[in-house]
């Protein structure tokens, strides 16, 4: 009995960690994400074609549109899994217990990012020189009362070039849809309870079947991966120690699927590769981070843990801007000019951001945490 009662307290602890650990570079992989040279408008014009250049394209391709299109999903299955962890009652009480944290965690960090993107598109358009703006969006000066209200959920209403339903600090939108998810969790408590895990298979055919389908607050990668942890933590499974027994095979497998994702790009089906490659990334990336953490090869600090949210929430815009100040600087016209600013600009951005939130925490701890959702 003692002996099952150490070994439950090491998986437990290797859970922690390996969610611990994974935050960071998860954030590192969402950074690269959002490197994007295919729409680098300066002035109005586009400043290269990326068919061009077929070396940069398939590295952007592999990391950008491959790899770290893992990351997103996990954050969602991670977000499920801690929201029911060691909840044995799923009580109306309970329940407004929990969205009294999400609202400082999610909703408090969410109003205020937004609003240092609103106030940083009000200074860039004021004082910033009009070669590093793009040109086709809306003066913030120049929104109405609603544009203003649109602007935390969904821009497009004001911008109507802009394809995706995001918020004016893009990324947040998986804070968004995670919100959302979180409001509408007792009919996925109840769903899960009653259908066990075929209410997580029912989820994962819906994500398959349309796994780009994005409104405002409601995307199937949201709900599937969400109620996915979820199952997990309702029903007591430890989803690292599940995983990380299959860490070769899903290696292999995960390989294999990046691959027939580079030779099939284009055929009709290929978004069952995508999924395929998500679902199967994702376990290896949570097996490959356990097996190196319980050999103690890899660990993460709590600076590092407690920084990537600070780094989340402020990369996009900064990022843009670095990305058209080098592409300025730099004019590139190779690929390797490409990918060394691919791996330069999210690199610089990331350092400035764990630098400035080092600065903040040590002279503004309490407002550095608040913004941060208390991490």
């Amino acid at each position: 009995m003692d002996k099952d009662y150490h070994s439950k307290l090491d998986d437990e602890q290797l859970l922690s960690k390996t969610i611990d650990f994974l935050r960071f570079p998860l954030i590192v992989g969402v950074v690269f994400i959002h490197t994007d040279f295919s729409d680098v408008v300066i002035k109005g014009v586009k400043s290269i074609n990326l068919v061009n250049y077929p070396i940069f394209t398939h590295a952007f391709f592999l990391f950008s549109k491959v790899i770290f299109e893992v990351c997103v999903p996990l954050f969602f299955l991670i977000s499920g899994f801690l929201f029911f962890y060691k909840t044995e009652n799923f009580s109306f009480k309970v329940y407004l217990k929990k969205l009294k944290g999400r609202f400082r965690s999610l909703f408090i960090p969410y109003i205020f990012w937004n609003v240092v993107v609103l106030l940083f598109f009000f200074l860039a358009q004021t004082f910033l020189s009009g070669s590093l703006m793009s040109g086709r969006n809306k003066l913030v000066t120049d929104y109405s009362l609603m544009e203003w209200i649109w602007s935390f959920w969904d821009t497009s209403h004001i911008n109507p070039h802009v394809e995706k339903t995001l918020p004016v600090n893009s990324p947040f939108w998986f804070i968004r849809d995670l919100m959302v998810v979180v409001l509408t969790s007792p009919l996925l408590y109840f769903l899960i309870k009653r259908l066990k895990v075929y209410a997580v298979i029912l989820l994962g055919i819906i994500w398959v079947i349309n796994p780009y389908f994005y409104q405002p607050g409601l995307s199937t990668v949201s709900y599937f991966f969400f109620a996915a942890g979820a199952y997990f933590s309702i029903n007591k499974k430890n989803f690292v120690e599940i995983m990380k027994p299959v860490l070769y095979q899903s290696g292999v497998l995960y390989l294999l699927l990046v691959i027939a994702q580079f030779y099939f790009l284009g055929i009709n089906w290929w978004s069952y590769l995508y999924c395929a490659g998500i679902m199967t990334g994702l376990v290896f990336a949570v097996a490959l981070s356990a097996h190196f953490i319980e050999k103690e090869k890899w660990q993460m600090g709590p600076f590092w843990t407690h920084g990537s949210f600070f780094v989340f929430a402020y990369h996009r815009l900064p990022l843009v801007f670095v990305i058209k100040f080098l592409f300025t600087l730099v004019r590139p016209h190779s690929d390797v000019a490409l990918l060394f600013l691919y791996f330069a600009c999210p690199t610089l951005i990331i350092i400035l951001g764990l630098l400035s939130y080092s600065i903040m925490r040590s002279f503004l701890p309490k407002f550095t945490a608040i913004i941060c959702g208390g991490r």
